[in-house]
């Protein structure tokens, strides 16, 4: 009768293959140190472009929302007001009565550009944009509100915009007649209570008018007007425009039709209204929004006094799809999937070879991985992220090969290392490409990975190895 080996005994003594694993782990472990490092860098990288994007905002324009044009009337109204040194007095306050557009038809063609400083590189737009408005003749007093007297002799033509330091050239007329404009002093104000970061892909942006809400960041532009009250009202306006990043517009009018076309090839429509029809190719973008009352809330008047009136927004963002700092921090999410497989790969050749790969071998191995990201980033930042993965890949891949075939001597082994990296990198390229499905081909990937895994080293007797 064949001797049968004792299992109690092996298994109650921890192998050889055992504590090669438990320190792969901590090798891993330990190793996710520089990675975490290297992330910080990535996010240091980015903070720096982020900040050179601001400084070219700071001068060329930022990002541009244009709301109005509306006519404001202002109204007087006393208010008394009672203090313990005084006798009563009274102070004449002035209110506004605006009138919104009862339609409106903007037209825009955007020309993209590209500022570079040092190694950043920031896209930028100028536009020309054409408004024009038609109001009907001025409300019948009657259909006021109660207590409203409006001073149409001063009556002015006012609308908002974000970023003065944009605006090239403004020009506009009524009924023919040729307009001057002047910054007002807050004579309309409507505040943005949410803005959505640059990188964002939910643009909830609500534009709330308030009469209490700080404009400090919205320049107003004002011209006197002189009404005829019984005749309708025709508005012509043309602004140049300059920013960075996003062109949003305020739909203002009861009836309003955008359309905005452009070269820039990657677009992200945004804002509370989608177009109803767009065109993106890589020659350009086109888009079209048709808006009324039914879906924006928009009022033929209004107030200055009217709390929580709501606009919405529409407009489109020139943005970089995946920059190279997204696609590097996407790519490193992997890292230490890329450690465990290729340590797996060296330990289950060591059990299957019966060869012996020292610790320190192992821990050489993963400093050439983790640099394989240092080498992604820096590359990235001067040439496209393609070429520079290609680059660092091969780079990593080579070294790794050839310190196997001078630690092993054994150049199948060697192949075989250098072609199981070739296939991983290959396939993180390919999944990193894939944004919508990325999570669902990563899955099954790991589970064919691991099956093949199994099957390979299923005869293995991990109890005899010793």
């Amino acid at each position: 009768m064949p001797d049968v080996p004792d299992r109690t005994s092996i298994m109650g003594k921890p192998s050889i293959s055992f504590w090669k694993l438990v320190l792969i782990g901590f090798f891993i472990l330990m190793l996710m140190i520089p990675v975490a490092w290297i992330s910080n860098l990535i996010n240091e990288r980015h903070q720096r472009s982020e900040t050179v994007t601001a400084e070219i905002a700071s001068k060329w324009g930022g990002k541009q929302l244009i709301s109005g044009p509306f006519i404001a009337v202002p109204y007087y109204e006393a208010n008394k007001q009672t203090d313990n040194q005084s006798p009563d007095r009274s102070k004449t306050i002035t209110h506004y009565l605006y009138l919104t557009p009862e339609s409106m038809q903007i037209t825009g063609i955007v020309e993209s550009t590209v500022h570079r400083r040092s190694i950043f590189q920031v896209p930028g737009y100028k536009t020309n944009l054409d408004l024009e408005c038609q109001l009907p003749a001025v409300p019948d007093p009657e259909n006021l509100p109660d207590g409203i007297n409006p001073d149409w002799e001063n009556s002015m033509l006012v609308f908002d915009l974000k970023d003065n330091r944009g605006l090239k050239e403004l020009s506009g007329s009524l009924n023919g007649q040729p307009l001057s404009f002047r910054q007002s002093n807050n004579v309309l104000k409507l505040s943005q209570i949410h803005a959505p970061e640059i990188a964002s892909s939910d643009f909830k942006k609500r534009f709330k008018y308030n009469s209490n809400d700080s404009a400090e960041h919205y320049f107003n532009y004002e011209s006197k007007l002189k009404l005829n009250t019984s005749e309708p009202i025709e508005i012509s306006l043309n602004l140049i425009l300059s920013g960075t990043r996003q062109l949003s517009i305020l739909a203002s009018a009861l009836s309003e039709t955008v359309n905005l076309s452009g070269d820039w090839h990657s677009p992200s429509f945004s804002g509370d209204i989608l177009p109803d029809s767009r065109n993106v190719s890589s020659k350009g973008f086109s888009g079209e929004w048709q808006t009324s009352y039914l879906n924006t809330g928009n009022k033929p008047f209004w107030t200055s006094k009217d709390p929580g009136l709501r606009f919405s927004v529409l407009g489109v963002s020139f943005l970089v799809p995946v920059n190279a700092y997204q696609q590097t921090t996407r790519t490193l999410k992997y890292s230490i999937l890329f450690l465990l497989l290729t340590f797996m790969t060296f330990f289950f050749a060591e059990t299957i070879t019966r060869q012996r790969i020292h610790p320190i071998q192992y821990l050489m191995v993963g400093c050439s991985l983790v640099i394989f990201y240092l080498l992604l980033l820096s590359l990235s930042e001067h040439i496209g992220f393609g070429w520079s993965y290609l680059i660092a890949a091969a780079g990593v891949i080579l070294q790794i090969t050839l310190y196997c075939y001078t630690i092993l001597r054994t150049r199948k082994f060697a192949l075989q290392t250098g072609g199981i990296l070739t296939a991983l990198y290959v396939f993180l390229y390919i999944l990193l490409q894939l944004e919508d499905s990325a999570l669902l081909v990563g899955s099954v990937s790991l589970f064919v990975l691991l099956s093949i895994a199994m099957y390979i080293v299923r005869n293995i007797k991990w109890y005899q190895q010793e």
